[in-house]
């Protein structure tokens, strides 16, 4: 059990009871999985097993090759790889997570905080600079380009003041701005 892990079970679940007045364990908002992306429009050959590299190196879990929609194909051809996505879920999905804010993200030039999540149970980001990763900056070549890195945290929250609640206590700290304030 890695430290992030180790942190949401032993403080952010005893902080969530308390604060929540929840009964039992399995009613409390968790993390649930992590899905990564990157791809783009080209279904060029290299482009996509760069895509792919890019993802293994990251996620640490194999990644599988996104298609097409069969509304963009060309002709009647079969449907052509245009990127790659990976679903970290369990302990590499905390690892993940602990690497990106503490380690990631305070590397991203320019960095103002994670917008206020709309969602009541999933979070959604990009990150443009792909080499805030410390992992792929050796392998620049490979990788230059590869475009931008989607993100997206699925929680098993309710409503939105649980993702606020959850987001708090595992140290993601929002950034509110003029239309979440008027939506209250």
């Amino acid at each position: 059990m890695n430290t992030f892990e180790k942190h949401y079970y032993e403080v952010v679940q005893k902080d969530l009871i308390l604060s929540e007045n929840i009964s039992t364990s399995s009613l409390l908002p968790a993390p649930k999985k992590v899905v990564i992306c990157l791809g783009g429009e080209s279904s060029d050959e290299n482009y996509v097993i760069a895509c792919l590299g890019a993802l293994n190196i990251i996620g640490g879990q194999k990644p599988y090759i996104i298609q097409q929609p069969p509304s963009q194909q060309r002709n009647n051809s079969s449907r052509e790889g245009i990127g790659g996505k990976v679903t970290l879920r369990k302990a590499i999905m905390y690892l993940f997570f602990y690497k990106l804010l503490f380690h990631v993200l305070p590397r991203v030039r320019q960095f103002e905080g994670l917008r206020v999540p709309f969602h009541e149970n999933i979070y959604c980001f990009v990150l443009k600079d792909l080499f805030s990763f410390e992992e792929l900056v050796p392998l620049f070549p490979y990788f230059e380009e590869v475009g931008s890195f989607q993100c997206q945290f699925h929680f098993t929250t309710k409503d939105i003041s649980e993702v606020h609640v959850l987001g708090h206590g595992l140290q993601v700290c929002f950034v509110s701005n003029g239309k979440e304030e008027k939506r209250k």
